[in-house]
């Protein structure tokens, strides 16, 4: 006789599954809200070490997270006050500049004899690629502008992370009553601690590659080296496509100037890359993150194809709090 096996699903089950199903939809509608608070919680496990030194050091709480803040403000002023004037010269003369460079590239190939290629197919191939890159840097500034108008929400969320970090610790506590207080806690301190990390070597990293690339436009006499040299240091926080984008208006510049001192821009940015991927990331981030070189890049790959920038940017912390989660979950003795 057949054996007929039943299968049976409570009620609870079923309202669990239908549950997180809407919390994933409604989720999906605000992802724009809980990226500016997953960049807050990011900023705040940054700032956090210090705001803990100087309330250990008797320094009221709010007091304490106003000079984190003050000091942050402090720090991009002066940087501000000394870069902010040549830089903004300089890149209103590159933005008048730029629409005359294509006519000027071509002038420069008609003047080189390259064979099987002529001077006006490969200056319109220069020309298509120009007003392309051009495109691209439009659309570059435009995300900017709209990351520029949620940087006061993300203030404040960071704000009041720092101001009331411990009470929504314990609120978290009573969320899982189920699990030690103690190991909620630790696990707690280990995300803090990556996501820390995270910032600040980041924030290294982009500094360094910032100093390397004005250094070597100046030394190869090319212009406009500090505003092209901020780009450098900015994108670098984007992986893979950050350091190529800021090449493309730093390689037309020298390509005015003629062919060789192109080709050493680019050599200059290859190099850069090279000392970026093969001295500083390693010691700087892999360290601080823990993750692997394919589990780093297929993060990123998951991360820009969803959310698209933003999403490749905020890809490695994301992937590396999973990562804390999962050894927490899965790895204990």
């Amino acid at each position: 006789m057949k054996q007929v096996t039943t299968v049976e699903i409570s009620l609870k089950s079923i309202v669990y599954t239908l549950a997180l199903i809407v919390l994933a939809l409604v989720a999906w509608k605000i992802k724009g809200v809980l990226i500016a608070l997953f960049i807050a919680f990011i900023l705040m496990s940054g700032f956090a070490p210090l705001v803990e030194f100087l309330t250990k050091n008797g320094v009221n709480k709010a007091l304490s997270v106003a000079l984190t803040y003050l000091l942050a403000i402090s720090f991009l002023g002066m940087l501000f006050f000394f870069a902010l004037p040549p830089l903004i010269q300089q890149t209103q003369e590159f933005v008048i500049k730029m629409p005359t460079y294509a006519d000027q590239i071509n002038l420069t190939f008609n003047s080189s004899q390259i064979p099987g290629l002529s001077s006006s197919t490969l200056a319109e191939i220069v020309s298509n690629r120009l007003d392309s890159a051009l495109s691209n840097l439009l659309q570059l500034a435009l995300n900017v502008f709209n990351i520029f108008i949620t940087f006061i929400t993300i203030a404040v969320f960071t704000f009041y992370l720092l101001l009331e970090r411990e009470k929504i610790k314990k609120n978290v506590y009573l969320l899982v009553p189920h699990l030690p207080r103690k190991d909620v806690e630790n696990l707690a301190y280990k995300i803090e601690e990556k996501t820390g990390a995270w910032v600040r070597g980041q924030i290294v990293l982009m500094i360094i590659i910032g100093v390397f690339t004005y250094i070597g436009l100046t030394i190869l006499g090319i212009e406009f080296a500090l505003p092209l040299a901020v780009i450098a240091g900015l994108l670098e926080i984007v992986p893979v496509m950050g350091p190529i984008i800021s090449s493309i208006p730093a390689i037309m510049i020298a390509l005015v100037e003629g062919p060789i001192l192109a080709i050493a821009t680019i050599a200059l940015y290859i190099l850069i890359q090279q000392l970026e991927n093969n001295v500083l990331v390693p010691k700087v981030m892999e360290k601080a993150v823990g993750l692997s070189p394919l589990i780093t890049i297929f993060a990123i790959l998951v991360g820009g194809t969803l959310f698209g920038i933003m999403g490749a940017v905020l890809a490695v912390p994301a992937t590396a709090i999973g990562h804390v989660i999962v050894q927490d979950r899965f790895q204990k003795p």
